[in-house]
């Protein structure tokens, strides 16, 4: 750095001459002569402390000395030299005023989470640095500089599962919960028109009564504002509210608030005062546990099983909401059974068989009809008097009784069956006719009383030579019966018999029996599998014509097939027919035929074995069945008719484990079914229309704990429940119920 030359203190640098100084004065120094005659003394006496020293020489020099003064002289001469080009070197130096610099950019470092993936397996963070060149404190996209990923270790073993603990004391009963309801009156301040203010608390003085100070929460329903008067117009019907207490089989505690107008929709009368159920337009639901779920019979105590194998006939009569079953006690054997979807409920109906066991359903199972004379449930049961014979039920000990005993034993055996029709049932017998009856009587097919007394007699004529085939079809719609039948000649062909009484004969075999087995109703007809000269193909039965759909071949050996409709029957879907069919000598797998074209397909050579363990159900325009692949092994699948809909729509059992779905049923928009996970054993399962699956309900809960659910009985859908038979570890197998209007409604769980 230069020096400033106009401070004060600046002075020459040394060699540098000196300038604007003067010259000093420089004192004598004593005892010296200066003269020229003293300089030429050779000689100067040297006297210390006292004593005479000599002579010291003063003009005689050593070498030493010498070199040394030329070294001095020398360092004089560079010295000076050094000073002068440091004085011309800074002279020439020009040191300009330097600029402001510009200011610093901050750096910034932002971090992200990072999901799982094939560089970070366990997820981890992101760290992104750079330069805030806007200077906006905010590190964007096009500032970052440098990226670097941090990786989360992978999550270690679990470690071992501790003992359990020791069972804590039971506690005392909880206090109940209440709601009460207070009148808001016109001009309060949170409802200025008036409403209803409901409130909800626990009752602690337990007085069955909800005190000001029991107050927890409060809703308010306020009125809306009242509207101008119309023209002419007629007295508006009143705002009315109900509260209900739900049916305890679905909430034990709880409450249902109904808002409706009383103005006498439908069957109700208007301005009565009373919110009948057609007037209710809205509902409030309030439940203070979780909805039911259990165990609700105990027919056979401790691990004994209630329901067995020929002993697990089951229905639901929706017009006295009970479910009437079969049942196994100790003490009374296999019997009629009835419940409300409770265990308390749970009760014996009649001991048919008091002496062993009336087996009831064991052969016809139980068909439940609404009819003139009310709902009943139609069933096979041996009285141990006169043998298997049908019996009749509306849900009442007082209420249950055998039909008729039409022969001297045993009208019915396993080969029967029964089906609804004209206000009562039909079935067949053990010598293979067919008759008709309803809670009281029971009389041949000619004499139903729908029919007038000329059609009866022209129907005696026609069905007095016909006789029931002991594999027949046996299928009804509200308009037609469809069975088949051994005419005169010995052919085995199907008839169609409406509800006026018109019966109409088909020959589709006219070289021998057609023995038509599989049967589907749909809007262009009967559908059924039939054999002919192709073999076994799928035919249309209509207004006394026949028409044959399907030409199938078995591939493997070049003959027509033998097996088709055996597993899964046949199913409308749209206009199509869906059905199984073995075509390459190894297992059936899934066709359909559209009514459309003409065509038959081949959905899928995956999927085989469909529908051999249950029934299938149509929903949501799909189909669901069982089903059998070597990916999957036995799981759910689904098809709506074509190839790239047909596929597999579960896997609960991972790899080729099989889920054995055992009893599939729908619920709204939901599938319902039984299936082995691979954690729970067989439970409760549905499966909703985005495909999403959900374990429901599992009656014997814990690793490797399996209830066997569905091993015995049907799976029952009340208005309310599922209701299935199972084993919970600790009991048999008894019916369990599950309360599936989460599902279907909306309920407040609190």
């Amino acid at each position: 750095m230069s020096p400033d030359n106009n401070t004060a203190e600046h002075n020459p640098i040394a060699g540098e001459p000196a300038q604007d100084q003067t010259a000093k004065d420089v004192p004598q120094i004593r005892g010296v002569n200066h003269s020229t005659e003293g300089q030429n003394s050779n000689r100067q006496r040297v006297i210390e402390n006292g004593r005479y020293q000599g002579v010291l020489s003063r003009n005689r020099k050593s070498k030493k000395a010498k070199v040394m003064i030329v070294i001095q002289a020398l360092s004089i001469v560079i010295a000076l030299v050094l000073s002068i080009y440091a004085l011309i070197l800074l002279n020439e130096l020009q040191l300009a005023e330097g600029k402001d610099g510009q200011d610093g950019v901050e750096t910034l470092v932002i971090s992200e989470g990072r999901e799982a993936d094939m560089i970070c397996t366990e997820g981890g963070s992101d760290i992104f640095v750079g330069n805030d060149f806007n200077q906006n404190g905010i590190l964007e996209d096009v500032e970052i500089t440098s990226t670097t990923k941090i990786c989360h270790g992978k999550e270690g073993l679990s470690g071992p599962q501790g003992a359990n603990g020791i069972s804590g004391e039971i506690g005392d009963n909880g206090s109940s919960s209440l709601v009460r309801t207070v009148t808001i009156y016109v001009g309060n301040a949170t409802c200025p028109e008036g409403g209803l203010a409901i409130y909800s608390g626990i009752d602690l003085n337990e007085n069955d009564y909800l005190d000001d100070e029991e107050f927890a929460t409060v809703s308010e329903l306020c009125d809306g504002k009242i509207g101008a008067d119309g023209e002419g117009g007629g007295s508006g019907a009143p705002a009315l509210v109900k509260k209900e207490v739900p049916p305890s089989n679905v909430c034990p505690v709880g409450f249902i608030l109904q808002f409706g107008i009383d103005d006498g929709t439908g069957d109700s009368t208007a301005f009565d005062g009373i919110l009948s159920d057609d007037e209710v337009v809205e509902e409030l639901k309030v439940c203070s546990t979780p909805l039911t779920a259990g165990r609700i019979s105990n027919a056979a105590p401790n691990v004994n099983d209630g329901i067995t194998a020929n002993c697990d006939a089951m229905n639901w009569n929706e017009h006295i909401s009970k479910t009437v079953f079969a049942a196994y006690s100790p003490l009374n054997g296999c019997e009629l059974w009835v419940t409300e979807g409770m265990m308390e409920t749970t009760t014996m109906l009649v001991d048919i068989n008091p002496a062993g066991d009336s087996l009831p359903g064991n052969a016809l199972g139980f068909t439940s009809i609404v009819s003139e004379q009310g709902e009943y449930i139609f069933f096979d049961a041996d009285d141990g008097i006169n043998g298997r014979e049908l019996w009749v039920s509306d849900g009442t000990a007082f209420g249950t009784h055998i039909v008729q005993d039409i022969f001297t034993q045993n009208s019915i055996d396993a080969n029967s069956k029964l089906v609804p029709f004209s206000q009562g049932v039909v079935f067949t017998t053990t010598s293979n006719t067919i008759h008709w009856a309803n809670s009281t009587d029971i009389v041949e097919l000619s004499q139903i009383p729908a029919f007038d007394n000329s059609q009866q007699q022209i129907l005696n004529s026609s069905l007095s030579v016909l006789s029931a085939n002991a594999f027949s079809i046996l299928n009804s719609d509200a308009d037609n019966l469809w069975f088949i039948a051994k005419d005169s000649n010995g052919d085995v062909e199907p008839y169609q018999l409406s509800v006026s009484g018109q019966l109409t004969a088909y020959d589709v075999n006219p070289n021998g029996d057609s023995l038509a087995g599989s049967s589907e109703i749909t809007e262009q007809g009967l559908v059924v599998v039939a054999t002919a000269n192709s073999g076994r193909q799928l035919a249309l039965l209509d207004s006394g014509n026949i028409t044959w759909l399907t030409s199938l071949m078995d591939t493997s050996n070049g003959n027509w097939p033998t097996d088709v409709g055996t597993g899964l029957g046949l199913h409308s879907l749209s206009n199509k027919i869906i059905f199984d069919a073995q075509t390459t000598g190894v297992n059936p797998t899934l066709w359909s035929y559209d009514f459309n074209n003409g065509m038959t397909t081949s959905l899928s050579t995956d999927i085989v074995i469909p529908g051999e363990r249950t029934d299938a159900v149509v929903n949501g325009g799909k189909i669901f069945f069982d089903c059998v692949t070597a990916t999957f092994g036995s799981e759910l699948c689904s098809s709506d008719g074509t190839i790239d809909g047909t596929v597999v729509a579960t896997d609960l059992s991972s790899g080729v484990v099989d889920s054995d779905v055992r009893h599939i049923s729908v619920i709204g928009n939901d599938v319902v079914f039984i299936a082995s996970g691979d954690d729970s054993g067989f439970a409760l399962w549905s499966l909703d229309a985005s495909g999403e699956i959900k374990l429901q309900y599992d009656p014997y809960q814990g690793l490797g704990n399996n209830s066997d659910s569905g091993q015995y009985g049907q799976m029952i859908i009340t208005d309310t429940q599922v209701i299935f038979v199972a084993q919970d570890g600790v009991n048999g197998n008894e019916l369990f119920a599950w309360t599936h209007l989460q599902l279907t409604d909306e309920w407040l769980i609190w």
